[in-house]
């Protein structure tokens, strides 16, 4: 005693915001022995719960040759693949019988699960009195096309812009993107995975989502949440700036302002000597030039071990490394830079105590020490 069937294969399925419904035929087909037939439908033990139960399944019978409507005929049953539906009758000799097997989702469920897979299954068995025939199982595999932009992730952060970028979702009906900031809809015709919002404040957190829209304008599903912060706003040209430390003291240059000076740090006050300028070189590095006298900051970092900051007498020589800074972004928290010397990069300042001197050590990684953070704080005119 055999029976076979085709067709239930053919249900595998990838719903997207615009297919939203499978129609299929399934055939079965009994051996040479009269019997009846019991094909049961439903979802397999490992898919889940709920997406299967989020399908609906509906069946009616249709007569040779005719091909299966998209629309069920009135009165067919909905069921789905979580409570299974059950197809018997009896089948002469070598007979066949057809049935439309149409599964769907709605469009609200299908965007509340992007990405979501289940395997659906298909027992097929026949008995004739005593005898029962071995039981024919197929599965087919039916899913949501993952609607949402995946990985998105900063590539590139200013004190003012922050540029984004994103993969596209699985979901090929995507035609363009929302991006947000926050709650704020800040772009709605984005069609390439990449965007740059500008004019934001230096040193501030931002959040950015961003969702996928077809080409109905069915706005779908969300992409991961970015969280960053821009850098801190690198120092204006002209300006004057106490450079404080996380303690909260300024670095000081006392006098005498002389060749070699060492600096320190002291409470924060309105004295000259504890206002320094920071003049931009073409590669973007800095000198730290002192109010009160012609003098900048020297590092002395080529003697590869940790050394006092000193004020020197600017040098376009074979001192000028040392004379150079850069500023690299330190804790988010704080706010602060680190200051490391353009000689050896491996050398940032570093606060001691208030009235200790300023030194170059090894510069610390995230989490970056403290003591080698310093905010700039504009100094009134």
């Amino acid at each position: 005693m055999t029976i076979s069937q085709t067709g239930f294969a053919d249900l595998a399925t990838t719903y997207t915001s615009t297919v939203l419904t499978a129609t299929k035929l399934v055939t079965v087909t009994n051996g040479t022995v009269p019997a009846r037939y019991d094909l049961v439908l439903g979802a397999a033990s490992s898919a889940p719960a709920a997406f299967a139960g989020d399908i609906t399944v509906r069946t009616w019978l249709i007569a040779a040759p005719g091909v299966c409507a998209t629309t069920p005929p009135t009165g067919t049953p909905s069921r789905s693949w979580a409570t299974g539906v059950t197809l018997s009758g009896d089948l002469a000799a070598a007979a066949t019988v057809r049935y439309c097997v149409q599964t769907s989702i709605t469009s609200a469920a299908a965007g509340n699960t992007p990405g979501t897979t289940m395997t659906a299954r298909m027992d097929l068995r026949a008995h004739a009195g005593n005898w029962t025939s071995p039981v024919t199982t197929v599965t087919t595999v039916q899913k949501v096309a993952n609607t949402a932009p995946r990985a998105l992730v900063a590539v590139k952060k200013t004190h003012s812009a922050i540029s984004m970028s994103w993969s596209a979702p699985d979901d090929k009906t995507v035609t363009r993107y929302q991006v947000y900031r926050g709650t704020d809809k800040i772009s709605e015709v984005q069609s390439a995975t990449t965007f740059t919002d500008t004019d934001r404040v230096a040193s501030t957190q931002y959040e950015y989502t961003v969702r996928a829209v077809d080409g109905s304008n069915n706005v779908l599903a969300a992409s991961n949440v970015l969280a960053v912060t821009t850098n801190k706003q690198s120092p204006a040209p002209g300006v004057w700036f106490h450079v404080v430390t996380a303690d909260g003291s300024c670095v000081e240059a006392a006098a005498p302002q002389v060749e070699g000076r060492v600096l320190a740090t002291t409470q924060c006050s309105t004295a000259p000597s504890s206002s320094f300028q920071f003049v931009a070189e073409p590669d973007g590095t800095y000198k730290i030039a002192a109010n009160t006298t012609a003098r900048v900051w020297d590092s002395r970092a080529k003697k590869q071990g940790s050394s006092d900051v000193t004020l020197s007498v600017e040098d376009d020589g074979p001192k000028k490394l040392e004379q150079r800074f850069s500023l690299t972004s330190g804790d988010d928290s704080i706010g602060g830079f680190q200051i490391r010397s353009v000689q050896e990069n491996r050398q940032c300042m570093q606060s001691g105590a208030t009235g200790a001197a300023l030194t170059m050590q090894a510069c610390g990684t995230a989490p970056v020490p403290k003591n080698q953070q310093f905010t700039l704080v504009e100094v009134a005119p």
